[in-house]
């Protein structure tokens, strides 16, 4: 299995994000995700980001074909079946459903593909909201 190290590979906020949210969900940790999605997305978003991301945990889990390689809390690298979630959940979010739909049929059995979709859109909704609040902070606008 290959993995890519994080300073090689461009991953927006979002993505960093979700990989975050994986391994501390591997991990079992929700405390310290919590902390994460907090600080970046405000308390509301945070609880349906999260709530939201414990059933696409839990479709991943039950109807998944196989279960996805996540690696360790600070990892330097991050692995295929994290960028592959990573990426499927914002091409949910970001309305390319056919796109998303072709995705979703390699993660889990035929059955749960337009659930998984649709949980996938609201995970990504609030991070996406938090990625647009980082870009207003920059120095540059």
């Amino acid at each position: 299995m290959r993995h890519e190290r994080f300073d090689r590979v461009d991953l927006r906020p979002a993505e960093r994000w979700l990989i975050e949210l994986l391994r501390l969900w591997r991990d079992d940790d929700e405390a310290a995700a919590q902390l994460l999605l907090r600080d970046a997305l405000g308390f509301t978003r945070a609880r349906a980001c999260l709530r939201a991301f414990g059933e696409l945990a839990a479709l991943l889990t039950r109807h998944g074909w196989h279960c996805p390689l996540i690696l360790q809390q600070g990892a330097a690298s991050s692995s295929e079946d994290e960028r592959a979630i990573a990426r499927f959940v914002l091409t949910a979010t970001e309305q390319d459903r056919e796109q998303a739909l072709l995705e979703a049929t390699m993660l889990v059995t035929p059955v749960h593909v337009l659930t998984l979709v649709n949980t996938a859109e609201r995970v990504g909704l609030p991070l996406l909201c938090g990625e647009c609040r980082l870009r207003q902070r920059c120095v540059l606008n």
